[in-house]
């Protein structure tokens, strides 16, 4: 759910790599001697228009030694907010929704409308569906708010709990006033990714997860993609184990629901970046183009300017995706349109595994 490990780990990952792309060879190599450090497994698929390369490495079970296979299912954390986001602009283009559109107009009352509140005032009617989409809304997030992952799994992992928006919210609420007043800055924030769910519910009155296998992953022709609350038992049965700091983890599906649910492999989520990519998800060829050009803010102006937030969507150096982290996995997911090149690696180590500044060591892409 955060990349939270990108500032921590960035130097060690600088001092290292050079400034070139990676050869496949060379990132096999790198993909064992990582894996090795705590025998979890490391996936990869990478894909250069011309020839692909896809690689398991480390283990998917590690206390019964189960090798980790090129096949098998991760949860792919906020990588899901893509797909979240596509869904949004799709009901854009329909007319049933727009970026200006407030919240307001979508929730006129209720208890939610205090995720606004800010030094006595309320900004309720100033958070817009872009706010959303590119973290500007200042709203808490909830998933963030203990300090450390550790202290977020002792309150929250809890088996057998289901989450719903407005207890997702309420724990936004209950950690007191807005971080900035609305439009003003970035923060990453889960709860705006809940809520985009439940307004594709909303506007096209379809259950958001069925709008978004209806829209996305079938268009896509994903066909071993799954959200974490209704994955078949069969499927469940080929995702790996996940892990916190060498321990097994857990994290209930649906705390993370529209800002990072989903369970892919790495098959399907190539041939998720080539339709995004290749326009087929949006009935208008312009609705791509915003996704790569508008809204898009600096996500760590102390470290770098180059990488950036969009319309759910990261952008460094030309590379399109989002990264994802949950209580036991880690993910990256990008596509260089001019390049015609594809990363695509998948963690069971939510801790010591930073998958992020692994696809830009594989990627040679380097920070002064």
């Amino acid at each position: 759910m955060k990349i939270k490990y990108f500032l921590s780990s960035l130097l060690f990952f600088i001092v290292i790599t050079g400034n070139a792309q990676m050869d496949f060879k060379t990132i096999k190599v790198n993909s064992d001697t990582i894996a090795s450090k705590s025998d979890a497994a490391m996936l990869v698929l990478v894909d250069n228009g011309n020839d692909e390369m896809i690689y398991a490495t480390g283990y998917s079970d590690k206390e019964n030694k189960i090798k980790a296979k090129s096949d098998d299912l991760f949860e792919i954390g906020s990588a899901s907010k893509m797909f979240t986001a596509i869904a949004v602009l799709q009901l854009i283009e329909e007319g049933k929704l727009s970026l200006k559109t407030t919240m307001n107009q979508l929730y006129p009352s209720g208890k939610i409308k205090n995720l606004a509140n800010l030094k006595g005032k309320n900004y309720w009617d100033k958070i817009t569906v872009e706010m959303l989409l590119n973290h500007t809304s200042g709203m808490i997030d909830y998933l963030n708010v203990y300090g450390d992952d550790e202290k977020a799994m002792k309150f929250l992992a809890i088996k057998g709990k289901v989450y719903t928006l407005e207890n997702l919210t309420n724990l936004a609420i209950q950690h007191g006033d807005m971080n900035f007043i609305p439009g003003t800055t970035f923060k990453y924030c889960n709860t705006g990714y809940t809520l985009l769910g439940d307004i594709i519910t909303k506007r096209s009155e379809m259950p958001w997860r069925k709008y978004i296998k209806k829209n996305v992953i079938d268009k896509s022709k994903m066909t071993d993609t799954y959200f974490g609350s209704t994955i078949p038992k069969n499927a469940e049965s080929r995702k790996m184990k996940g892990y916190f700091k060498s321990n097994s983890s857990f994290m209930p599906p649906t705390l993370a629901g529209a800002a990072g649910e989903i369970v892919s492999n790495l098959k399907d989520l190539k041939k998720f970046l080539l339709a995004w990519q290749s326009g087929k998800l949006f009935s208008k060829p312009e609705t791509l183009q915003m996704q790569h050009t508008q809204g898009y803010q600096v996500m760590y102006p102390e470290k770098t300017d180059r990488l950036t937030y969009g319309y759910g969507v990261m952008k460094i150096d030309g590379f399109y995706g989002h990264g994802g982290q949950t209580f036991g996995f880690q993910s990256h997911v990008a596509y260089n349109p001019e390049k015609k090149r594809l990363c695509v690696i998948g963690s069971n180590d939510a801790a010591n595994i930073p998958v992020t500044p692994v696809f830009f060591m594989f990627e040679g892409i380097t920070f002064e």
